[in-house]
């Protein structure tokens, strides 16, 4: 008798998530959710993420045909679409949702999230995109979890003051400057991505979790190296 496979939580950045659902909103659900649809907007390595947290979160079929919960989310308002939301988040993190997410501390959540058989090099991404898609639901978190993340523990006078700094140590810089180092480091980048990612297959959720995971570490560390993005 075969074991089932568990499905890995989604790694892509909510942000990235979001726009999709926007850019869904703005041309309208077509039949199916393929390439076509999202290849002019974002980068293979995004659009694949997407396809698979589409996937993993019941919001489209095996073939990408869209289902209820998808539109839900895309022209919903308001309550009706943060109850849309946290059902289709109540779906699939069942291990999550059986902690008192109020009072759950960090390494209980870090322990419901390695049930799914994720390794230390994505797990972090995976948390990121349920933390704010819980968010986003209206779900509450307790400090715990929160804490130590990006724009939740500083205090407004902090980050005014990390702001101020900020501004007047760019302000020493000669513009000419900046522009030079900020094309060097993007052209860097770049070129530092298209050699890694012509080495890349395409991601395929048929592979066992084993190669999901292996595929997934090399895409983390990938995206560490590019982006200061959690």
């Amino acid at each position: 008798m075969f074991q089932e496979q568990k499905l890995i939580p989604p790694y892509v950045p909510y942000r990235t998530f979001q726009t999709f659902l926007e850019f869904l909103f703005d041309e309208g659900i077509p039949d199916r959710i393929d390439r076509s649809v999202w290849g002019a907007r974002f980068s293979g390595s995004s659009g694949t993420q997407l396809m698979t947290t589409l996937k993993v979160l019941n919001l489209i079929d095996q073939d990408g045909r869209p289902k209820k919960s998808l539109e839900g989310l895309v022209f919903a308002e308001g309550e009706e679409r943060k109850s849309i939301l946290y059902s289709v988040l109540n779906e699939f993190y069942e291990p999550v949702f059986r902690l008192d997410l109020t009072r759950a501390s960090k390494g209980q959540f870090r322990d419901a999230f390695k049930s799914f058989g994720t390794k230390e090099g994505v797990i972090v991404k995976c948390e990121a995109f349920f933390i704010r898609a819980a968010q986003f639901a209206g779900i509450k978190l307790s400090k715990h979890i929160l804490a130590g993340r990006h724009g939740k523990t500083r205090s407004k006078t902090n980050v005014k003051k990390v702001h101020n700094e900020t501004s007047e140590s760019n302000n020493k810089i000669l513009p000419q400057a900046k522009f030079i180092n900020s094309n060097k480091e993007i052209a860097y980048k770049f070129e530092l991505a298209s050699k890694i990612l012509s080495k890349y297959p395409d991601y395929d959720p048929s592979w066992n979790s084993d190669v999901q995971i292996k595929w997934l570490d090399g895409m983390n560390k990938l995206y560490e190296i590019l982006s200061n993005e959690e």
